[in-house]
């Protein structure tokens, strides 16, 4: 069943979650170090959520950021976010999978957008409306699980990280991996769909972008006395970041 963001509390959650090691260490660092020099830029954050990358991308110098996510209750949470810290964003309700109308970003970033689809078609779909909302030569940057995880036996312990993997017992186009993100007084389950990397490079290239390449995760820091703390992790990443370009 597909998360739903705009029930019970999951969005604050979700919100909560971003403070979790890996995801400032290994998820915002490796994101924000592929995505690299945005000063002057016009950018659109896909599937903004609460606005968590749209702020750190403004605040890199950014000329424009944009946020957009289908869930209210998360484009609520990025809005209250503006109003408390106004960094000029604006934020919207709409679904990614809309092709809009000519608007020329020159970068657009989708953290943990493609995962939730279910078949090749929703994925071109998606990709589409992407592509869309790119000029020529823009670029697009974005995070989603690691196929390659389905691989592995055993699948490894990610708990000292904050989250757990549950797998269907198939790698098969569709099949829900559930993430338990760990948090201090809650767990967040939440589920995306696999899809292997050739579906993902397949589907950008059907949508007409170019480029195609496929980046494994780094990680800032260890916490003090853990210099292995993050090795499990390299080796076996939970997720990949993938690039292309709209010629």
């Amino acid at each position: 069943m597909v998360t739903d963001y705009n029930k019970n509390r999951i969005a604050e959650q979700y919100q909560q979650a971003k403070a979790q090691s890996w995801r400032s260490h290994a998820e915002t660092y490796s994101f924000m170090n592929l995505i690299g020099d945005v000063e002057g830029k016009r950018v659109l954050d896909v599937a903004c959520g609460e606005g968590h990358f749209t702020r750190l991308l403004r605040n890199a110098g950014a000329a424009e950021v944009i946020g957009i996510d289908i869930s209210e209750r998360m484009i609520e949470l990025a809005r209250q976010q503006e109003t408390r810290q106004p960094l000029g964003i604006e934020y919207r309700v709409e679904d990614a999978r809309t092709v809009a109308a000519q608007v020329d970003f020159d970068l657009v970033v989708g953290a943990w957008l493609l995962v939730y689809a279910q078949t090749r078609a929703e994925l071109v779909q998606m990709c589409t409306g992407l592509a869309s909302r790119l000029r020529s030569g823009g670029r697009l940057v974005t995070v989603v699980n690691n196929p390659e995880v389905y691989g592995l036996d055993p699948l490894p312990d990610y708990r000292k990280y904050g989250f757990r993997l549950s797998l269907a017992g198939r790698a098969v186009e569709g099949a829900p991996t559930k993430i338990s993100l760990l948090l201090e007084d809650s767990t967040l389950e939440i589920e995306n769909y696999y899809m292997p990397i050739a579906a993902y490079e397949s589907a950008f290239t059907q949508t007409g972008f170019a480029n195609f390449a496929v980046h494994k995760p780094k990680v800032s820091i260890a916490p003090d006395g853990e210099p292995d703390f993050w090795d499990d992790f390299l080796e076996y990443p939970s997720f990949i970041l993938l690039d292309c370009v709209k010629p």
